[in-house]
C-alpha cells in the first residue's frame, strides 16, 4: 500500500487532531501517523525553555523514558541554534560520527541521516523536530519538506492551544478588580487544601473587606468603586507568592488562601497589607481606606480536613471581630466545625 500524500496525511492528522483536548494529545496524533508516513529510526520535539534556554524533549517516538527524563541541555548547538534562528530546515546525510555537530545532535540512536524543522509559534522559533534514520537510508528534498510542514503544524498546535488557556484564564479573572472569581477559588483552595494535608504544611485563609467601597459608589460611581477594588488587588499582590491565591468573594470583600504560611507569618503578612493599602496612594483617597481582615491558619492533620464551609464560617465570624474594631484590623482565630445553629 503507498503512503499517502502530505495533503492526505495534513487532512487526515488535522481531522484526528481537531477533537484532542490538550497540546499532548494533539502531539500523540501527529507522532503516530508518522510512523505510516514518515517513518524514521527515532523522532523527538525538542522546545526551548523560554528562561533559561536550555533544550527539553516535549514528547518523542522510538527514544526510551529514560533517556528523556536524563536529557539535559544547556541551550541549543550552534547548528540547532541556526535552524531556530533562521527558521530553516536543515537536511543532513552520511554526517561524520567523529564531528561536533554529530555529538551535538545525537539523542538516545546512531544514526546515518537526520532533518532538522523548526517549531515556529506566533512568527518565532521556539524548538526543533528532529528525526533520524540508520541503516544507511537518506532523507531527501522531500522529507525535508515535509518535515518542516510538521514543525509548523505543531507550531500551529501550540499557538491554538495557548489561546484556549488565555481563554480561560480570562473566563475566571474578575473584570473589575483583576482578581481570581470566587467560582476559580474554590477548586483552586481545595487542591492547596489537599497538598497541604498529604505533604503537611500550614495553610492560612484570610477574608479581607474593603471599608470604602459602598462609600465610593455612592460619592464616585460604580466605576471609581472597581477602580479602588483594583487597586488594592495591586496592592496586595507584591505582598503574596505565586503559590497564594487571591479571589474576589463578594462585592466588597476578597478572599485569600496563604500556601505554606503559620499563624505568626500570615499575621505579619496582613499586618503589612493592611497597613499597605491604608498608607499607600489609591485612587480618589479623600478618606482612608481601611481592610477589616478575618483569618485563619490551619496546621494540624484535624484542622486541615475541615470543610471549606466550616473555614469560611470562622472567617465571617472573624471578619466581624475585626469589622467591629473599627478603622482596619486583623482578627486571626481558630476554626470549630460547625455543629448546628445556636442561639
Amino acid at each position: 500500500m503507498d503512503a499517502p500524500t502530505l495533503g492526505g496525511w495534513l487532512v487526515h492528522v488535522m481531522r484526528t487532531a481537531d477533537g484532542a483536548l490538550s497540546l499532548e494529545e494533539s502531539l500523540h496524533v501527529i507522532m503516530d501517523s508518522m510512523k505510516e508516513y514518515f517513518p524514521c529510526q527515532s523522532v523527538a520535539v525538542i522546545l526551548v525553555d523560554e528562561d533559561t534556554d536550555a533544550l527539553s524533549i516535549k514528547i518523542s517516538r522510538q527514544i526510551s523514558y529514560t533517556f528523556i527524563k536524563e536529557f539535559r541541555r544547556a541551550s541549543p548547538s550552534p547548528i540547532a541554534e541556526k535552524v531556530i534562528l533562521e527558521q530553516r530546515p536543515l537536511l543532513l546525510n552520511d554526517l561524520d560520527p567523529q564531528s561536533d555537530t554529530y555529538r551535538q545532535l545525537k539523542l538516545e540512536h546512531d544514526f546515518v541521516a537526520a532533518v532538522l524543522a523548526p517549531v515556529i509559534r506566533n512568527q518565532r522559533g521556539v524548538g526543533y523536530v528532529f528525526c533520524d534514520r540508520a541503516n544507511h537510508e537518506r532523507f531527501d528534498e522531500a522529507d525535508l519538506l515535509h518535515l518542516q510542514v510538521v514543525g509548523y503544524l505543531i507550531g500551529s498546535l501550540m499557538e491554538k492551544f495557548d489561546l484556549i488557556r488565555l481563554s480561560k484564564k480570562l473566563s475566571s479573572v474578575d473584570e473589575a478588580s483583576k482578581a481570581l472569581q470566587y467560582k476559580a477559588f474554590v477548586p483552586a483552595a481545595g487542591r492547596e487544601l489537599q497538598r497541604a494535608r498529604a505533604h503537611e504544611y500550614p495553610v492560612a485563609f484570610a477574608l479581607i473587606g474593603v471599608d470604602a467601597f459602598r462609600r465610593y459608589v455612592d460619592t464616585h460611581g460604580i466605576n471609581e468603586a472597581h477602580r479602588l477594588l483594583a487597586d488594592v488587588v495591586q496592592a496586595i499582590r507584591p505582598r503574596i507568592r505565586d503559590t497564594d491565591i487571591l479571589a474576589r468573594f463578594s462585592a466588597d470583600e476578597f478572599i485569600l488562601c496563604l500556601s505554606g504560611t503559620t499563624e505568626e507569618e500570615a499575621r505579619a503578612m496582613l499586618e503589612t497589607i493592611r497597613r499597605d493599602v491604608a498608607e499607600g496612594p489609591l485612587v480618589r483617597a479623600d478618606a482612608p481606606v481601611n481592610l477589616a481582615i478575618g483569618a485563619v491558619a490551619l496546621k494540624t492533620g484535624q484542622e486541615l480536613r475541615l470543610s471549606l464551609h466550616d473555614i469560611l464560617a470562622a472567617l465571617g465570624k472573624n471578619l466581624m471581630r475585626a469589622k467591629t474594631a473599627g478603622g482596619g484590623h486583623v482578627a486571626l482565630g481558630a476554626v470549630e466545625p460547625a455543629a448546628g445553629e445556636q442561639a
